[in-house]
């Protein structure tokens, strides 16, 4: 059996390692004192509650340095853009800190996320494109300590200035290292000027634990790169073909069907259009490209209801 260096950690009662033996995470049931460049942190040992998560406590990149540590209490933590609250503190492996959030409880049946968001608190945040208090689920970092996302808590909205406009948002945001927004979640369908006409942006569906991927991205420079609509669109060729592209359906989780949403990337002269939940599904679904100076496209609003359910997707127009 491999070797564990521990590095002094006390009352380990259960851990893994990485294939070379060393120590990858753990859980404790004794007080360790973690020296960090944010302070001494103190990692989860006592009685967990049924609030709490059942997990690995600490855990470490291969070269020793520690990756993730889950907090015994709440402790202050001071960023760049002001002191939080936290309790699990990411870092990146030369110490600096990766995300903060000030809450990390477990939601089961014994603990609702109604009960976590009372426990919740609003921060006020200050950024060149808007000023707003907020509950959020997290913050994200770059290693200078610039921020990468912002998480909003579920529920939670916020108006933001973007490149598309003053936009209401859910979910967050994410920047590039400069400040500048990267992407955005609309709060709402929130209609974009884009090459070919204007589109409503949003994604009814989309993923609310993380703001790393977001329905509107931008470049560095503010240009539209791509986003995501339940809105129809044909697009009529000059040889005259013409095509109708609308969000699709699929057997869904919790639903007998759900719908799809689309995807628009655009390019210089080029507009792709594909299905926006492909690479989740691993569909080989095919994006079709479109030179934007030899086609005429007209959008027309999408249905922005809940999904109704029915059994022939053959004729289905869009569930218009």
């Amino acid at each position: 059996m491999l070797a564990v260096e521990t590095s002094g950690l006390k009352g380990i009662t259960s851990f893994t390692t990485y294939d070379s033996g060393e120590l990858k995470d753990c859980k404790l049931e004794e007080y360790n004192l973690i020296h960090t460049r944010y302070g001494d942190l103190v990692p989860q040992y006592g009685d967990l509650g049924f609030r709490r998560k059942q997990l690995a406590v600490l855990s470490f990149y291969k070269s020793g340095k520690v990756k993730n540590i889950s907090l015994e209490q709440q402790t202050e933590i001071s960023t760049p853009i002001g002191t939080f609250p936290a309790e699990l503190v990411t870092f990146f492996e030369d110490g600096s800190i990766n995300s903060l959030f000030p809450l990390n409880g477990q939601i089961s049946g014994f603990w609702s996320e109604e009960e976590e968001g009372e426990l919740a608190q609003k921060f006020h945040f200050s950024f060149p494109f808007g000023e707003f208090y907020a509950k959020i689920i997290g913050l994200r970092f770059y290693p200078d300590g610039r921020v990468r996302s912002l998480i909003l808590w579920p529920n939670e909205r916020i108006i933001i200035d973007t490149p598309a406009g003053k936009m209401p948002v859910r979910i967050g945001f994410k920047l590039f290292e400069d400040g500048s927004i990267e992407s955005v979640e609309p709060a709402e369908p929130f209609p974009i000027e884009t090459p070919i006409g204007s589109i409503n942006a949003y994604d009814a569906d989309a993923l609310g634990i993380d703001a790393d991927k977001n329905s509107v991205c931008f470049d560095e420079r503010g240009k539209l790169i791509s986003l995501i609509t339940f809105d129809i669109i044909t697009v009529r060729k000059k040889t005259g073909e013409k095509e109708l592209i609308f969000p699709t359906l699929r057997p869904g989780l919790t639903t007998e069907f759900e719908k799809v949403p689309i995807k628009l990337i655009f390019d210089d002269d080029t507009v792709s259009i594909g299905d926006a939940r492909a690479n989740d599904y691993n569909d080989d679904a095919k994006t079709a490209s479109y030179k934007i100076a030899e086609c005429t496209f007209l959008i027309m609003r999408g249905n922005y209801m809940e999904t109704k359910s029915c059994d022939d997707c053959s004729s289905c127009q869009g569930c218009m």
